[in-house]
């Protein structure tokens, strides 16, 4: 098949192959935009390339992704992804709080109310009575006044704190506490730890750093190696499948959901290298917040539905339980199969973002509205009566589509779907990465990508003749 590109953006066309065995092709085109003073999206000048392979925002493949690879042979939902900085909210007398809300909100238009008919008088020639016509521009005056409803795709709030930390109490505090956890029989205990109050708020990166999670490691050559209780040391079938295991550690734990988060610490790791404060999360759901019993429950290796602790906007790991699973069973023998794909695997496992920002295709000329994840300063922006900064964007509506010609002489049109949309205020940019997959059958010679202005885009979406390839994902 050769691919033609009549775009000026990045694009290319691959091929893939389903759980079935059914083989497929595959084409992504990425925009890039940018934003003016009036907050309205336009073509930025440097469009990016697709990006080939995960990005991460540490150095060597470390930390939280960036973004991941655009070239998955499929996407069942569209990934909305932030990457941004908090900003406190500006109270009156210049202070700012020791935690405030974060807010995306994702709205698909609504139809602008309908105009209702001119009445007549009793035949279509005869002028309507004065009443009539008076009700009547009085109806059109509320039709024109009547916001459109639209649809909420996503509303999605995270709290952000200041700084705070989770500090072991003094050896005499301690000591009282076992005392009366003695004396009462174990009824009442006193805790060994407490989480302090946030520091005022600054600036604050939504990336799972900040979340909830982390890992507990100690190294050969680390000084409290020999301090590890054997039942916690990695056991010889551990090493061996560890995945440094050129360099194995002693000990390793690390939260399953979120392995470079902050807050989750073991009691072993704690008593081995003699750790008196841990640092805790600084990005929460209002509905879970984190406190000093998630903290116990973690280091006693008893927490139960850590899931609901992590809390962010950006990429969910690959290693999330609940993602990973959707690859489906890797067993011995798929191993000794010719199958490319286990055949319980959920192209599902592409889509990067979390659940609740995970909708259906998006049509392109959604509004997406993002509170206290801008600087204030950023072109655009506003503030509410309550000092949040507010950004208000409104995807253009252009719609690439694909000119399929068959072997056989036929002639299509197929329109992409926008599966990837990632929103970085740092970099002021937004880019929309749209996908189409067609069926090897019948043989197809050329696939042509082609740009539709939104003023355009009906004509195209009410005529086309074939449809994406039906790829199985669960």
């Amino acid at each position: 098949m050769e691919f033609v590109n009549h775009t000026p953006f990045p694009s290319l066309a691959f091929e893939g192959v389903d759980q079935r065995g059914q083989g497929f092709h595959t084409v992504v085109l990425r925009q890039t935009f940018t934003w003016n003073d009036a907050g309205e999206l336009v073509f930025a000048d440097d469009q990016q390339p697709l990006c080939e392979a995960d990005e991460y925002f540490g150095e060597n493949l470390q930390g939280s992704v960036r973004q991941e690879s655009d070239l998955s042979g499929y996407k069942p939902r569209c990934d909305v992804i932030v990457n941004a900085t908090a900003y406190p909210p500006q109270r009156a007398d210049g202070s700012v709080p020791e935690r405030f809300d974060v807010r995306l909100s994702v709205m698909r238009p609504g139809a602008p109310a309908p105009i209702p008919a001119q009445p007549y008088g009793l035949n279509p020639l005869m002028p309507a009575s004065e009443e009539a016509m008076r009700n009547w521009r009085a109806e059109v005056e509320r039709a024109k006044d009547a916001a459109a409803q639209g649809e909420s795709l996503i509303e999605k709030v995270l709290v952000v704190t200041g700084e705070r930390r989770f500090v072991k109490l003094n050896a005499w505090t301690r000591a009282a506490a076992a005392l009366l956890k003695i004396g009462t029989f174990g009824i009442v205990r006193l805790p060994s730890w407490r989480l302090t109050q946030p520091d005022p708020a600054k600036a604050v990166p939504i990336r799972l750093e900040r979340a909830f999670g982390g890992e507990c490691r100690i190294d050969a050559d680390h000084g409290a190696a020999n301090k590890v209780p054997q039942k916690y040391r990695l056991t010889p079938e551990q090493i061996e499948a560890h995945p440094d295991a050129a360099r194995p550690p002693v000990a390793h734990d690390a939260c399953a959901f979120n392995p470079v988060g902050q807050g989750y610490i073991r009691d072993w790791f704690l008593d081995s290298v003699d750790l008196r404060s841990v640092t805790a999360p600084q990005i929460e759901y209002p509905t879970h917040p984190i406190g000093l019993e998630d903290f116990n429950h973690a280091r006693r290796g008893k927490l139960d539905g850590g899931e609901r602790l992590v809390a962010g906007l950006g990429v969910r790991p690959k290693g999330h339980p609940a993602r990973a699973k959707l690859v489906g069973t890797i067993d011995q023998e798929f191993i000794e199969s010719d199958a490319a794909l286990p055949k319980d695997f959920d192209f599902a496992v592409w889509n990067a973002a979390w659940p609740d920002q995970q909708v259906d295709a998006l049509s392109g000329d959604e509004r997406i509205r993002l509170v206290n994840l801008c600087s204030p300063e950023t072109p655009g922006v506003s503030r509410d009566r309550q000092g949040n900064a507010v950004l208000t964007l409104t995807l253009p509506g252009h719609l690439p589509f694909l000119l399929v010609r068959f072997e056989n002489g036929a002639i299509g049109e197929l329109g992409a779907r926008l599966d990837t949309l990632l929103i970085d205020p740092d970099k002021r940019e937004v880019s929309c990465v749209w996908r189409a997959t067609i069926g090897k059958q019948p043989l197809v010679r050329v696939v042509e990508a082609r740009v539709l202005s939104s003023g355009d885009k009906r004509a195209v979406t009410d005529r086309i003749p074939i449809e994406q390839e039906e790829v199985a994902h669960g």
